[in-house]
């Protein structure tokens, strides 16, 4: 008879217990601010399936939830949970034979206040075959407490960020990550970047106040945002003047009297040390400014001039340039990173600016715009306000959102645009975004604040009402974003063959091959690196990345490369590179799926194997492939029984 010796792999996950598996998310006592919520749990083995259940009672006598879950460890439900409300749930395992085992121990979670009772947005989804679907994400500046939520195509809140941050978001990457500003602790921490748990994933420095506007990671990891950046300038003259003269300046226009400030684009690193500022006082003429909107007016009161009030950039890899939206001065800017030097200006022609002969594409007649961005097609996309262009040329302002093309760095070509009606016109504020489906999903705060999805044909599909104000003034809605989920981190990983098997409980590896799937299970595509590495050098050390579509799964597979032993320490460690806070380790002993006496697991015991025996033994190294009889030593008696194996 021919004997197998087969081996396991045993986990030792942190607070792992062999009667039931821990329950991983929700944690318990859990405090949450979403109702979308994400379970997870330590995979079990021999199970088939998994029995779930949630309750707003720790008796379970009347389950909100009851489903059974094929072998992933991973599961988001939303239905029935509501804010302000506290849940329990546990999970069993489901073995082939139907029969169920031993209950987790109960966890529980709460949810927080909701920040709209689900009543603030209307929605009116106007044609849904060409809806975009998903969640939209909004920061919102409209009352005295800054915000941001997230409610789904029929306006239900599903997530908010106000107690515990104070964030207004300003940016979420094609990663799901999180960036924003907040007022909780200024002027430091200004600049945040947190994850749907409210976690504090980064913060700018202290004593340095980091502007609200934008905040974004750039591809080098490091941060990046604007600094106001002070410099004394002159008064320029005009309607103004006198009440400067009055307060005893000279107002001459000439005279360097009055505080300016513009805003430097800085960057940080992780621990928030500055790395690299581009000084806009070194690349900017201060006889540019704006002499139509009333900023000047403004700094009569305020006692400083705003002199460019930059809201938005786009850091472009490819290019190594940034593009900068500086609203008083209706130009957007394109700068070479790192030298800072300047490719390109777009903005007013010389009738209205100083340096509008150094302009570029003025006939696009845009003013005090929001959120530029570099499309993936090389086009530029922005929203303009348009307060000022009753002055340069059309008969009222007009707010829109546009999209044109650069052509060797001197003129521009407009490839979309979509005019708001006059009732949704907004002064301030505002943002578009190109979506997957070609459609654009713009944010104004014309109306009390409206997100509009409008297709390249420009027809309404979809309009969130946010009702954030009375009588339909305008809102502080800054931005709005779809995603496509609230939980960006979300993934599996699942070890095969994972049983309680004639040695107990493990993994059994077939034909010595160790085979382990990861399953993205966010709606964003994501990148992962992983490392395998064992004490006996069984498998090739490995340090691989790999990228995983929306929703999708790809098995690892690791074959045995060296027979030298039954048995390693095997460490498997994965890290979702941009929500890296959520990474996973696994520590487990492995054994080969090996026939005894095949020492080289060419699945036959023949003469060639007795041949490697004799080599070991002469050798004098131990083997513990070679040791036959299981005694700790290889020697002839090994041999011996080797021999007698491949005779029977």
């Amino acid at each position: 008879m021919i004997n197998k010796k087969t081996n396991t792999i045993i986990f030792f996950l942190l607070f792992q217990t062999f009667l039931f598996s821990d329950l991983l998310k929700p944690f318990n006592n859990q405090n949450l601010s979403y109702v979308h919520i994400l379970f997870e749990w330590d995979q079990i083995p021999d199970v088939v399936e998994y029995n779930l259940q949630l309750s707003n009672s720790p008796t379970f006598l009347n389950n909100i939830l009851d489903l059974n879950i094929l072998t992933n460890t991973y599961i988001t439900y939303d239905e029935n949970i509501q804010w302000e409300n506290l849940y329990y749930w546990r999970l069993r395992p489901v073995y082939e034979d139907l029969s169920y085992g031993e209950w987790s121990e109960i966890s529980n979670f709460r949810i927080g206040i909701s920040t709209t009772n689900n009543e603030e947005v209307s929605i009116n989804l106007i044609d849904q075959d060409n809806f975009d679907g998903g969640l939209t994400l909004m920061g919102d500046l409209t009352g005295i407490n800054v915000r941001s939520f997230v409610f789904d195509e029929n306006g239900r809140e599903v997530w908010n960020q106000q107690m515990q941050s104070g964030l207004l978001v300003n940016h979420i990457n094609s990663f799901g990550q999180i960036f924003g500003g907040s007022f909780l602790e200024f002027p430091s921490r200004s600049g945040l970047s947190i994850n749907y748990d409210g976690d504090k994933l980064w913060s700018g420095p202290l004593n340095d106040y980091i502007d609200i506007h934008e905040v974004k990671k750039i591809p080098n990891g490091n941060y990046m945002g604007f600094v106001w950046q002070y410099e004394n300038g002159p008064i320029p003259m005009g309607d103004w003047s006198d009440l400067f003269i009055g307060l005893g300046y000279e107002a001459d226009g000439i005279t360097n009297e009055f505080p300016w400030f513009g805003q430097s684009i800085v960057e940080w690193d992780q621990n928030a040390n500055e790395i690299w500022r581009w000084n806009p006082f070194e690349h900017f003429t201060m006889n540019d400014y704006d002499a139509y909107g009333g900023t000047w007016w403004n700094a009569y009161f305020d006692d400083q001039y705003d002199w460019m009030h930059s809201n938005a950039f786009h850091f472009d890899e490819a290019e190594s340039a940034i593009y900068i939206s500086s609203r008083h001065l209706s130009r957007i800017t394109k700068i070479d990173y790192p030298s800072g030097n300047i490719i390109w200006m777009i903005g007013p022609s010389q009738e209205f600016m100083y340096s509008g002969d150094e302009h570029i594409c003025s006939e696009l007649g845009i003013s005090w715009q929001h959120n530029i961005q570099l499309l993936d097609n090389g086009n530029l996309l922005l929203f303009d306000n348009g307060n000022l262009s009753g002055i340069f040329g059309e008969e009222d302002s007009i707010s829109r959102a546009l999209e044109f093309k650069v052509i060797n760095n001197s003129y521009c070509e407009i490839i979309w645009e979509y005019i708001l009606p006059p009732e949704l016109h907004s002064p301030f504020m505002g943002g578009v975004q190109y979506l997957d489906n070609n459609n654009y999903l713009i944010n104004t705060v014309g109306g009390g604040g409206h997100a509009l999805e409008v297709t390249y044909d420009k027809e309404v599909v979809w309009d969130a009402s946010y009702n954030l104000t009375e009588n339909n003034e305008a809102a502080g809605n800054y931005r709005s974003y779809r995603i496509p989920s609230i939980h960006p981190n979300a993934y599996s990983v699942l070890f095969e063959n994972y049983n309680n098997g004639d040695q107990g409980q493990g993994i059994y590896l077939e034909n010595n091959i160790l085979k382990i799937f990861i399953s993205n299970m966010s709606g964003y595509k994501q990148y992962y690196s992983y490392s395998l590495s064992d004490t006996n050098n069984l498998f090739d050390t490995t340090l691989t990345e790999i990228i995983l579509e929306p929703y999708t799964e790809m098995g690892l597979l690791f074959n045995v490369q060296n027979t030298n032993s039954y048995s390693s320490e095997i460490d498997f460690r994965i890290i979702p590179t941009y929500h890296s806070y959520d990474s996973k380790s696994y520590d487990f002993q492995v054994f080969l799926d090996q026939i005894n006496g095949d020492i080289n697991l060419d699945g036959t015991i023949n003469i060639l194997d007795v041949i490697l025996l004799v080599n070991v033994v002469l050798d004098n190294n131990y083997s513990s492939i070679a040791d036959i009889n299981d005694d700790g030593i290889n020697n002839i008696l090994d041999i011996v029984q080797l021999v007698n194996i491949i005779l029977e």
